[in-house]
């Protein structure tokens, strides 16, 4: 069965670095087989579409105070198949993409402006922080983010036939290019004499 939210197996933590100092880095990296195995599934549901995984799960993350909260950046690389938008032939994609979140434990003053709302990062209000950090809803929205919302086998894919459903790709086939809906057939019959007025 697809998945639709992130599986309880998914965990990945950070140890959070010491606390305001700057220059201190804490990092980690996963390798996530998926697999039908568990929780764990070979597919995933989204957007209408299905996602099925050619390869393992890798992810990489870095954290770092910055300004009083924690910068977490998170990087994905993972290959996925799925259906052609145009032809439906399975076509594989390589997902290679950087995320960066803060995670904050600061309110919101009214009417001031907060950093999330800026466009290169998400902002994470969290209660406390303790010494290490969960970010597996982090990693599975950014994998949710990197799949894209059409899939292409090639730039240039000529799709299938709308009337015989022949793949183009391996050549044209015989049906008329122009088609007529056939609740306009009738007018074909109608004939105007342009001599008469």
């Amino acid at each position: 069965m697809p998945i639709t939210e992130r599986p309880a197996s998914w965990r990945f933590e950070i140890d959070v670095p010491e606390l305001g100092d700057e220059e201190a880095r804490t990092g980690a990296s996963w390798e996530l087989p998926l697999r039908a195995d568990g929780d764990a599934a070979s597919e995933i549901l989204y957007d209408g579409q299905l996602f099925g995984f050619s390869s393992s799960l890798r992810v990489e993350a870095g954290a770092r105070w910055s300004d009083g909260d924690l910068r977490v950046d998170i990087g994905l690389k993972v290959g996925v198949i799925s259906q052609c938008s145009r032809c439906l032939e399975p076509a594989g994609i390589e997902i290679r993409e950087d995320f960066m979140y803060l995670y904050s434990l600061r309110k919101n003053a009214k009417g001031q402006r907060l950093p999330e709302e800026e466009e290169d990062y998400r902002t994470v209000r969290i209660p406390c922080l303790k010494s290490r950090l969960d970010i597996s809803d982090q990693v599975f929205e950014s994998l949710i983010l990197s799949l894209p919302s059409r899939v292409l086998c090639s730039p240039d894919c000529l799709g299938i036939c709308p009337s015989c459903g022949r793949l183009l790709k391996s050549g044209s086939c015989d049906c008329s290019a122009e088609k007529i809906d056939p609740r306009l057939e009738g007018l074909n019959l109608i004939r105007i004499d342009e001599d008469s007025e």
